[in-house]
């Protein structure tokens, strides 16, 4: 009677001894438990990436702009990364890269005292140490520019002219990085009063563009043409907000321009009821822009 041969693996197992085979079956299972780790590995790395690189810095203007200061959010810190040299300057607008930021130097006359707003001058803010570099030559026009930012395309918009009375009252304006000149495109249509004025600009992750006032929220509706602000909601718990910004989670953040001997605190803005939890005084006076650096890969910044 025919029989099958036997698989030579079997006689190779026979001629092992017992511990020979327990040990080549644990390795096997050892085999597959790594298999199987290491397809869970990459999912596991993309639900922590967030976390373990989630920017909780703010950089701000403080000290009616002569500093530069790191505000962690999640730790309730802040630190005067260094003078700007460049007094008033209180705008910020943080490169695509993350590595500077652009301000306008001398942007409000008396902010500090004895600055002519007739000679404000774009300035760029070395992130690492603070100190901004003047760049092309005054704008003129006494616009007041104190809030700015850099959209995802690259062009640079600020928020201009201060007196009620003017026709351009709180308009939208372009501004060349190369000659410091700006561009007015149109009236955000924010109101009529000097606490209507935009003071600041943040985007959130979807590319919308949010503005705010002294005592409100608004969203900036971008075209060719007009860029009206229409009104989010109004702030209730300051009437003195000078920054907002927006983190890779959507949480909108505030700072209230304050001076000693409160100092500026930080807060948390519930965009529904406009109420604005204050997280920490900073501990330094008249905090003006605040912004987390941009998530972008810098493909727009030629710098």
């Amino acid at each position: 009677m025919l029989t099958a041969p036997s698989d030579p693996r079997e006689h190779k197992l026979e001629g092992c001894s017992k511990k020979e085979t327990d040990m080549r079956r644990i390795a096997g299972l050892g085999l597959a438990l790594l298999l199987i780790l290491g397809a869970a590995v990459p999912a596991a790395a993309r639900q922590n990436s967030k976390h373990d690189h989630h920017n909780s810095t703010l950089f701000a203007t403080g000290q009616l702009g002569t500093a530069l200061l790191a505000i962690d959010v999640e730790r309730g810190t802040t630190k005067v990364i260094g003078p700007t040299g460049q007094p008033g300057s209180i705008a910020l607008a943080i490169t695509r890269n993350g590595r500077a930021a652009y301000s306008i130097a001398s942007a409000v006359t008396g902010f500090p005292p004895g600055i002519d707003g007739a000679n404000a001058q774009l300035a760029r803010i070395d992130l690492a140490t603070g100190a901004a570099t003047l760049l092309g030559r005054p704008m003129g026009g006494n616009l007041s520019i104190m809030g700015m930012t850099l959209a995802p395309d690259g062009v640079l918009y600020g928020a201009g002219d201060f007196d009620p009375q003017s026709p351009t009252f709180n308009s939208l304006y372009t501004i060349d990085v190369h000659t410091g000149l700006a561009t007015r495109i149109g009236s955000l249509g924010a109101g009529v009063n000097e606490t209507d004025y935009i003071m600041s600009f943040a985007w959130d992750s979807h590319g919308n563009l949010y503005g705010a006032s002294m005592m409100a929220l608004y969203r900036i509706h971008r075209n060719r043409t007009t860029n009206m602000a229409t009104k989010v909601v109004d702030f209730v718990g300051s009437s003195l907000v000078m920054g907002i910004a927006i983190d890779e989670d959507g949480s909108f953040y505030a700072a209230d321009l304050v001076g000693p001997p409160t100092l500026s605190t930080i807060y948390r803005v519930d965009v529904k009821t406009g109420f604005l939890t204050p997280l920490f005084n900073t501990g330094i006076a008249f905090v003006h822009n605040i912004a987390f650096k941009p998530e972008g890969d810098g493909q727009h910044d030629r710098d």
